[in-house]
């Protein structure tokens, strides 16, 4: 990709979010894709269909979760389309707010669909089954779940005013599945309605949250790689003013953060943009941008006529202009 990039950066319309990936972590990104190409363009459907090669960063049974989902989903969508005014398509899946965001297994955002409009989104989310050691924090879903759908509407919230990115988000839905329902969600989370849905008896919560509703999680930190992302990809900012009142709405705290057991704390391993090898170890942060990482100064000092290319600050922007 980084070859490729470097074979179209000199044209004069080359824009580095032209560089689409299927396999892409990072929303930001994802989001600004799909209203620079359409949504079609972004539907990660063909990832799960049969026969099919399991994404390379999914294990087998996380990928056979995420194809069930995505199946379900596409056969609501397609028996009750003459019903319902939403078309339910993935667009990612294994996803964090923006590159480096998912510190913990906590972070991360399992799918993500959204609609024509893209002004509302569903979440959901994949857990294991419950353990028997009577932590209730060990398996704290509903919290985890409530937390990923605040998340995405700090993020679209602040994308939309501060960057004028789409139409205003109407809401975010967030469920999740557990093996024991053989990874199937609620049909009950499906349907457009603006307003809170109540689930199947016996099923996982649903969560409903609007922009008068949500809790803003973004860290300061996020923001400017969010803000970086944005810039990349030439997205068209907002005056001082209206930026600073979009991060006072979203700005939240690591105290915000739900409190989980072990297993949802370990770290997240890093891939280095160099020799893309996944290291436990802390990696070496791009000191501009913060979006990429590096095991060694070597990798970084190799990686940088690539890198170069996207590498980009919303504040040296701003002043340069």
């Amino acid at each position: 990709m980084d070859d490729l990039a470097s074979a179209f950066s000199g044209l004069p319309y080359f824009n580095p979010m032209m560089m689409m990936n299927k396999s892409e972590t990072s929303a930001t990104r994802r989001l600004l894709q799909c209203t620079g190409f359409g949504l079609y363009m972004n539907d990660i459907s063909s990832k799960f269909a049969p026969p099919a090669t399991r994404a390379p960063d999914l294990p087998p049974d996380a990928f056979a979760a995420r194809r069930t989902i995505v199946d379900q989903v596409a056969h609501w969508c397609e028996t009750n389309k003459s019903d319902s005014s939403v078309e339910w398509v993935p667009i990612m899946y294994l996803y964090e707010l923006v590159k480096g965001s998912a510190k913990r297994a906590r972070d991360w955002g399992h799918m993500l669909f959204t609609e024509p409009t893209l002004s509302q989104f569903l979440i959901v989310m994949i857990m294991p089954e419950p353990c028997d050691c009577g932590n209730y924090s060990h398996h704290d879903y509903d919290a985890m779940t409530k937390y990923q759908a605040d998340r995405m509407m700090s993020l679209l919230t602040y994308l939309h005013e501060a960057w004028d990115w789409g139409n205003k988000p109407n809401w975010v839905r967030a469920t999740y599945t557990t093996p024991n329902r053989s990874f199937k969600i609620d049909p009950a989370v499906l349907p457009g309605v603006n307003k809170s849905v109540t689930p199947s008896k016996g099923a996982p919560p649903i969560f409903h949250v609007t922009q008068e509703s949500f809790s803003p999680t973004l860290l300061e930190g996020e923001i400017e790689k969010i803000d970086n992302v944005c810039t990349q990809g030439q997205e068209t900012r907002a005056g001082p003013a209206v930026v600073e009142a979009a991060r006072k709405r979203v700005l939240g705290s690591k105290e915000d953060r739900p409190d989980v057991g072990d297993a949802w704390m370990n770290k997240n391993p890093r891939e280095c943009a160099n020799c893309q090898l996944v290291k436990d170890k802390a990696l070496l942060m791009c000191a501009r941008c913060k979006l990429v990482h590096y095991c060694s100064k070597e990798c970084q000092k190799a990686h940088w006529p690539n890198h170069k290319i996207w590498c980009k600050t919303a504040s040296v922007t701003a002043s340069a202009s």
